[in-house]
C-alpha cells in the first residue's frame, strides 16, 4: 500500500481514499427510501399505497419483496394489489426473490389461515419464473399442493386470473400448468387452464391450444374447437392435423376478430352427437328432464323421442345418467353407466316409462345431478322453478354458479315452448347456461 501512495497522482489518492463514501451515503438513501415506503404502506389513502410499492420497485429485489408480500398482495384495495403483483412479477427470475416466495407459499400452504391469502398471487408469479432452480423446486411444490383437493380452489383461482389479465405474462404460467399432474387428472382445473388460454388473445395461445387438443377430449375439447372456429372459421370433422397444418400455413398472418365479433356456434359439429341440435362434447353426461304437469301431452312425447334418439347415438366412450323431475326427483342410476347397448336400451325404457305430473323443483334436480362426476349437464323444462329446496330463480341461479365454480361442469338449457324472449323461464335457463358454461337452445314447437 506504501508503494501505492508513492506511486498514483495526489488526486486520484484523493479518489481512492474517498470511494467508500458514497457507497455508504447510497445505502443510507435507501434506507431512508425503505422507511418512507413503509409508512406508504401504512397510509389510509391507497393511492399512498400504491406510491409505496413503486417507491419499492426501484430498490434491490430481495428487500422490498418482503414488505411488499404481506402489506400489498392482500390489501383490501384492488389498485394496491395489482401494483405488488406487478412489481413481485417483475422479479420472478431473480433466484433470491424466487427462494423467498416459494418459502412463503410453503407457509401460507401449511397455516390453511382463514381470510385473506396471497397464494394465489405466488403462484402465478412462481410459475412465471424463468429461473431454473425457481421452476424445479414450483413445480414438485405444486403437484405436492395439488394433491389435496382442498387446494385445488387455489390452482383454479390463479388460472382464472391469469386469464383476465390475459397480457404478455398469462401464457407461460398456463402451459406450465399444463404439465402439472392435476391438469390430467382433475376436470375443472384442466378446464380452467383452457379456458384461462382461450382468453389470452395472442398467436402464441392459439399455438398452444392447438398443440393441446390430441391430449384433451370431452367437453375440454369442445372448448377448444368452439373457439378456434370462433376466431377462424370451420374445420370439417375431428381432424387435429387439419388445423397443425392450417396454423403453419396462417401463423405469421394470422388477426384475432375484433373483441366480440367471434360468433360462437350453437350448431351440432360434424361428427359428433346433438341434443335439440346442441353438440355433444362431453364424455360424462347428465340429462336433466321435466316431467311436471305442463309437460304432460306432445311436450313429453316429443321430449322422449329427441332423448332417446340422442342416446342411440352416443359413442360407447360416453357415460350417461339420466334425471327427471318435477315436484320430486327420480334418477336412473346413481352412477354414469357406459352407453353400451345393454345400458342405451336400458335408458330408452326409463325414458319411455316417465309420465307427467306435479311441479317444478328445478333446483333439486340440478342438485341430483351434481352428485355425479359429470362433465356436462343438458338441462330440459318448460317452466319456471316453483317448488322444491330453493324456488326463487335468482338464489337457484347463485347456488348452482357457488357448486359449480370448482366443478366446472356445462349446463346446456333447453326451454320447451318458453314463451316470449325475457319472459321468467327464458331468462332462467338462459342465465343458467351463459353463467355455467352453457348454452341455451329455445324449442318453439
Amino acid at each position: 500500500m506504501g508503494r501505492l501512495w508513492r506511486i498514483l497522482p495526489p488526486a486520484m489518492l484523493i479518489a481512492l481514499v474517498a470511494w467508500p463514501a458514497p457507497a455508504a451515503e447510497q445505502n443510507k438513501a435507501e434506507r431512508a427510501e425503505f422507511r418512507i415506503a413503509q409508512r406508504q404502506l401504512r397510509n389510509p389513502d391507497e393511492m399512498q399505497r400504491v406510491e409505496g410499492i413503486q417507491r419499492l420497485s426501484t430498490m434491490p429485489g430481495p428487500e422490498a419483496a418482503k414488505l411488499i408480500v404481506p402489506a400489498g398482495l392482500i390489501d383490501a384495495a384492488p389498485a394496491v394489489r395489482h401494483a405488488a403483483y406487478r412489481t413481485l412479477r417483475a422479479w420472478k427470475d431473480d433466484p433470491q426473490v424466487g427462494e423467498f416466495l416459494l418459502g412463503v407459499l410453503k407457509r401460507e400452504s401449511r397455516a390453511k389461515k382463514k381470510g385473506p391469502s396471497c397464494t394465489v398471487p405466488l403462484l402465478m408469479i412462481l410459475l412465471n419464473s424463468e429461473s431454473a432452480d425457481t421452476r424445479g423446486d414450483v413445480t414438485k411444490f405444486v403437484d405436492a399442493f395439488a394433491a389435496n383437493p382442498d387446494n385445488i380452489p387455489f390452482l383454479i383461482d390463479a388460472a382464472d386470473e391469469l386469464g383476465k389479465l390475459a397480457d404478455d405474462f398469462s401464457l407461460l404460467p398456463l402451459r406450465r400448468m399444463t404439465a402439472l399432474k392435476c391438469f390430467a387428472s382433475i376436470f375443472g382445473f384442466r378446464r380452467a387452464v383452457v379456458q384461462a388460454m382461450i382468453l389470452v388473445r395472442r398467436p402464441k395461445a392459439m399455438e398452444a391450444l392447438i398443440d393441446l387438443l390430441p391430449k384433451t377430449d370431452g367437453e375440454v375439447r369442445g372448448d377448444i374447437r368452439r373457439h378456434l372456429f370462433a376466431v377462424a372459421g370451420q374445420i370439417a370433422g375431428d381432424d387435429d392435423r387439419a388445423w397443425s397444418l392450417w396454423w403453419q400455413k396462417h401463423k405469421d398472418d394470422f388477426r384475432f376478430p375484433p373483441p366480440g365479433d367471434e360468433p360462437l356456434s350453437t350448431e351440432a359439429v360434424p361428427g359428433t352427437p346433438s341434443y335439440y341440435g346442441l353438440s355433444i362434447h362431453a364424455k360424462r353426461i347428465v340429462f336433466v328432464v321435466d316431467v311436471s304437469g305442463s309437460m304432460r301431452g306432445p311436450r313429453l312425447e316429443a321430449a322422449q323421442r329427441e332423448l332417446t334418439q340422442t342416446i342411440d347415438k352416443l359413442p360407447e366412450a360416453t357415460s350417461l345418467s339420466l334425471v327427471a323431475f318435477s315436484d320430486r326427483t327420480v334418477v336412473w342410476r346413481k352412477t354414469l353407466a357406459r352407453a353400451t347397448p345393454q345400458t342405451k336400451q336400458a335408458a330408452r325404457r326409463f325414458v319411455y316409462q316417465l309420465r307427467a305430473g306435479g311441479r317444478t323443483a328445478a333446483y333439486d334436480a340440478l342438485e341430483a345431478a351434481f352428485r355425479f362426476d359429470a362433465e356436462a349437464f343438458y338441462f330440459l323444462s318448460d317452466g319456471a322453478p316453483n317448488a322444491g329446496t330453493i324456488r326463487r330463480p335468482d338464489a337457484i341461479l347463485t347456488a348452482v354458479a357457488q357448486t359449480n365454480r370448482v366443478r366446472r361442469i356445462s349446463i346446456y338449457t333447453i326451454g320447451i315452448l318458453p314463451g316470449e324472449p325475457g319472459g321468467p323461464l327464458d331468462l332462467f335457463m338462459k342465465t343458467l347456461a351463459e353463467e355455467d358454461f352453457g348454452v341455451y337452445r329455445r324449442v318453439e314447437k
